[in-house]
């Protein structure tokens, strides 16, 4: 066990240390890296403003890493500017950049204690031994690990190890602090602990903090800005709730939410004036806004976004009246997933699509196999199948 899981302790016995320090902005210019034939990065552009925890969330493989390493000067880009503060660092070496980096194994010493590890920074900076002491003190006290300094990384546990390996990277105050998903090997309640911790922290430190992570839930928990990349380009940059409620495309769409939006193969049907999505087993009306954007791009097939809290279930295979509703679709519950006060359902379409609905734990029992209508209650969203980007009304 972790022992004490409380946000940060310690604050009032902590210095300087945990003042809010002077904020950098970093910034990527159109830069690429490319390894071989393959491209890692890809004309990638943002900025994460001073003082500003931006996280960077997608796939594995997508370049979230490499784009890391590219501000700490790890990897050089094979085309395009890095900034830190207004310092172009294409040719500063990593040990000039002055940023800190956390990484998933912790990379600790293992033959040193704790308080090696953390001091071993300023060793290499070759600050006095009464200075070094005093520091690798504080950041201590303020990290819940006074009562450690004597052990080795063997001797704790995987939240204990983190908090070191954070403390290592505080301890000399660094312009920018790089994180590459430091909390992926903690078991799901400490990295929830970890999270608010971490956040905590950011809100003292007030140091600039680019966040590198595949889970969405903690991307969007975080950040105050997400950066979504796929394929090593970017997909969206923009505060959470505008991710999650207004998705730049069919890949953002499907990306974030824990289930994900629901993306279904459509095609735009007109009766008089209205304009109906038909989808497998039914088919659903579009808002006049919307629909004139459809039909401003002069689009016959669509993909359709809808959230699985946007639909709701009657059981039967009749229809239900669609006062309220966007309109209805038939289809096979495939699977229950219960998760305390809900329950996601995975609902199999007539054209074999899976759709996932979020319903309350409450209701009537659903089997596998059970006919069921979906009612789509919106809002919904509609996607260019050439291209993914997101239909705007």
């Amino acid at each position: 066990m972790d022992g004490d899981l409380s946000p940060l302790a310690g604050r009032d016995a902590a210095s300087h240390l945990l003042e809010r320090a002077t904020a950098t902005s970093v910034a990527l210019e159109g830069v690429s890296k490319s390894y071989g034939g393959t491209a890692a990065v890809r004309d990638l552009t943002l900025q994460a403003g001073a003082g500003e925890l931006l996280v960077l969330l997608g796939p594995s493989g997508c370049g979230k890493t490499t784009a890391l390493r590219l501000v700490a000067g790890l990897e050089s880009p094979s085309s395009g500017i890095v900034r830190i503060g207004s310092d172009v660092v294409n040719d500063v070496d990593p040990k000039d950049r002055d940023v800190a980096m956390v990484f998933q194994s912790y990379a600790l010493y293992p033959h040193l204690s704790v308080a090696r590890n953390i001091e071993f920074p300023l060793r290499s900076r070759h600050v006095p031994a009464a200075e070094r002491t005093r520091l690798v003190g504080d950041v201590a006290d303020s990290l819940r690990l006074s009562s450690l300094l004597e052990r080795k990384p063997g001797q704790l546990s995987g939240g204990q190890r983190q908090r070191v390996a954070l403390a290592r990277a505080i301890v000399r105050r660094p312009k920018v602090f790089l994180m590459d998903e430091p909390l992926s090997n903690l078991d799901a309640q400490l990295r929830v602990d970890m999270r608010a911790e971490l956040v905590e922290l950011h809100a003292r430190l007030g140091t600039t903090i680019l966040y590198v992570t595949h889970d969405q839930v903690e991307a969007m928990t975080m950040g105050e800005r997400v950066a979504v990349l796929n394929d090593g380009a970017l997909q969206q940059l923009d505060v959470p709730a505008a991710v999650h409620d207004r998705p730049a495309n069919a890949f953002v769409a499907g990306f974030i939410g824990s289930p994900p939006m629901n993306i279904l193969r459509g095609r735009l049907v007109g009766e008089g004036d209205a304009l109906f999505v038909a989808v497998p087993g039914g088919r659903l009306a579009l808002g006049d806004e919307l629909a004139r954007a459809a039909r401003r791009r002069d689009l016959d097939e669509v993909q359709l976004g809808v959230r699985p809290e946007a639909l709701r279930i009657e059981l039967g295979a009749a229809a239900v009246p669609v006062a309220g509703l966007l309109g209805t679709i038939a289809a096979t519950v495939t699977l229950v997933e219960l998760v305390g006060h809900e329950q996601n359902v995975a609902c199999r379409l007539a054209g074999s699509q899976l759709v996932w609905v979020r319903a309350g734990a409450g209701g009537a029992p659903m089997r596998t196999g059970e006919p069921v209508v979906l009612g789509v209650t919106g809002p919904v969203h509609l996607f260019d199948p050439r291209d993914g980007a997101r239909v705007e009304p």
